[in-house]
């Protein structure tokens, strides 16, 4: 999301460059570009600047999102619900209960 509207900040302003040598070789009635290019180097600073600040807070994010082990609280891979440790043991209880419900038939 980042790289893409720090690249999107950048084609705006881009246009805003190209607004302003239009105005300027007469490819475009000057009043237009005078009156665009206020707010075409506005919207490319505001996209580029939110790219950046996507970018730099996009670790605090992901650290953000990152599960928890229902057990211990220790910090585990997306879409588990354990840690290896937790997971090996709720493998292993599964194991023997099952061993005695089989044990039983």
């Amino acid at each position: 999301m980042g790289g893409t509207l720090r690249i999107f900040g950048l084609l705006i302003l881009a246009g805003a460059a190209w607004t302003t040598l239009a105005g300027e070789f007469g490819w475009m009635d000057s009043h237009l570009a005078d009156a665009w290019l206020p707010t075409l180097i506005k919207a490319g600073l505001a996209a580029l600047l939110a790219g950046i600040l996507f970018g730099v807070l996009a670790p605090v994010f992901r650290f953000l999102r990152k599960g928890r082990c229902a057990r211990c609280g220790t910090g585990i891979e997306k879409g588990q619900t354990y840690c290896a440790d937790h997971l090996r043991e709720t493998v292993q209880e599964y194991q023997r209960q099952a061993r005695e419900r089989h044990q039983l038939y």
